[in-house]
């Protein structure tokens, strides 16, 4: 694997893009996309995970090598290391595999990546594979989770495991990340299933994507290096979405839209937003390095006041006990982090309704009925049979 570049145009990171916009990974040659803060964040994280799993540290004890480890880093990574130790007590014994890298060029010359963690079960014939998401932006779901299956696919055939395993489990951990499974998610899937998908649908879609120039606009848009350029399917969505303000201009309002027209009119205005955004962050670097941006400058991003370092002491000489608010519990986030307060925390602390709200299907969030009918009997049918 020396000679590849550090990250597949095929790799199993970008699959969820690739796989259902195959033209991405042409237009994308070249193009190269500066690593958000975040990302660097979440690499930073993964290197901590290598470390506390090779030298059997805690990663409160990284944070002296880096002041960019903070405490949240820490919390965060040690409950996937706490997931992991208490899996496999046996994990010493050469069955366990720390970043494991794989090349598969038999079935496809790009078919190569990185796992983050993985097991093998040899009394249950189970391969395990785990992959760890620092983010809490973006829920990440595990069922038929494209990345994961990908990396047990490339653990199996490096290893030579087909005949040695019949169930493989996927697992992510994300520690930062609310789901309504946890932060430790897993879904299992048969080996035979698992090799069906390779050979029906992820080796079939690499050899499209090499050569496809189709493409399609969705959620995947936001980590694509192309939209920054001239992407010629945002050109079409915008073109879209212009002729759709139109029609709603015409007919009075979105309120007189079908329901198909109006879904169509928010799955484009999700894309626009994501293009929006990077516009902001291209406009960010221009004006950082001096030149000029017609209706845009650079100011002061808001902020609360706070208190100087002495501030306390001149407060209570003032006010005495005045000075201070009333004493107040910790959030639950807070109290999680404590001792023994995730045991806490899960006893008494609960998530209110907050409401309705729309947001895209692939949402991570479980779907709301608000079929009226349901409500309902149909009184001209009571009493019949």
């Amino acid at each position: 694997m020396d000679n590849l570049p550090e990250h597949s145009p095929l790799g199993a990171s970008g699959a969820y893009r690739w796989m259902v916009c195959p033209g991405s990974v042409l237009l994308a040659q070249g193009v190269s996309d500066a690593e958000s803060e975040y990302a660097m964040e979440g690499t930073l994280a993964h290197h901590v995970a290598q470390a506390c799993l090779s030298t059997e540290q805690d990663a409160w004890e990284r944070m002296s090598h880096s002041e960019n480890i903070t405490k949240d880093m820490a919390d965060a990574v040690q409950v996937y290391l706490d997931n992991l130790r208490y899996s496999y007590p046996d994990r010493q014994q050469d069955k366990f595999f720390v970043e494991y890298s794989f090349h598969c060029p038999d079935l496809h010359p790009l078919f190569y990546g990185q796992a983050d963690a993985v097991y093998i079960d040899e009394a249950n014939r189970t391969l395990h594979v785990h992959d760890y998401k620092h983010g809490a932006g973006i829920v990440v779901d595990v069922k038929e989770n494209l990345q994961c299956m990908y990396y047990a696919c490339g653990v199996l055939e490096a290893m030579q495991l087909r005949a040695d395993v019949d169930k493989v489990v996927l697992h992510i951990a994300q520690p930062r990340g609310w789901h309504t499974d946890g932060p430790l998610r897993h879904w299992g899937i048969s080996t035979l299933d698992l090799e069906a998908w390779l050979d029906d649908v992820l080796l079939p879609a690499m050899k499209h994507a090499e050569v496809s120039r189709d493409t399609l606009s969705g959620e995947h848009c936001r980590f694509c290096p192309v939209r920054k350029m001239d992407c010629p399917q945002i050109s079409k969505d915008f073109d879209e979405l212009e002729e759709l303000m139109t029609l709603i201009t015409d007919k009075g309002g979105a309120k007189n839209l079908s329901a198909a027209k109006l879904g169509r009119f928010l799955t484009l205005f999700d894309v626009a937003k994501i293009i929006s955004k990077s516009a902001n962050e291209t406009a960010f670097a221009r004006l950082s390095a001096g030149k000029k941006v017609p209706g845009r400058k650079l100011a002061h991003g808001r902020a609360n006041r706070t208190w100087k370092d002495d501030a306390e002491d001149a407060c209570v000489k003032k006010f005495g006990d005045k000075a201070y608010a009333e004493r107040k519990l910790k959030s639950p986030a807070q109290m999680e982090a404590m001792p023994e307060g995730e045991k806490l925390t899960a006893e008494f602390a609960f998530k209110p309704d907050a409401g309705l709200t729309v947001v895209a299907a692939g949402d991570a969030r479980a779907a709301v009925s608000k079929d009226t009918k349901s409500l309902f009997t149909d009184a001209s049918k009571k009493g019949k049979k």
